[in-house]
């Protein structure tokens, strides 16, 4: 496939539905170091710069919200989040001191080199060693 005529299309962001987005934007800018980046931000919509350059990861405020219920699967996640880390046993404290919460390692991965966790609303991400 090739990139369209107008030049190679860039990721911008990736948004996450909440019932409070300045809330869910100040858990993961704890846990990943990012800050909120004020001029896109507002009372319905809140992004975070990836200090590195990156997509930056945005949270819109849906007031139907209803988390999913991963993995009994009434309302599965439809997407989650993997964060590479190079600890961790580390990162794991670190998750859990900002207000994630660990969740059931899959049975076909226990013993496996991530560990799944839910945010404060309840979407689930995983913390990847390496």
């Amino acid at each position: 496939m090739t990139a369209p005529k107008e030049g190679p299309l860039r990721l911008a962001a990736v948004a996450i539905d909440c019932p409070d987005p300045r809330e869910l934007a100040v858990f993961y800018g704890n846990l990943l170091g990012w800050s909120i980046d004020e001029e896109e931000s507002d009372g319905s919509w809140v992004e975070l710069a990836d200090p590195a350059g990156g997509a930056k990861l945005a949270f819109q405020r849906d007031p139907d919200y209803l988390p999913p219920t991963w993995p009994e699967g009434e309302r599965p996640q439809m997407l989650h989040l993997d964060v590479r880390v190079s600890d961790l046993r580390r990162a794991h404290e670190h998750a859990l001191s900002v207000g994630a919460k660990q969740l059931p390692q899959p049975e076909d991965q226990i013993g496996a080199n991530f560990l799944v966790y839910a945010d404060p609303v309840g979407h689930p991400f995983c913390l990847c060693q390496g």
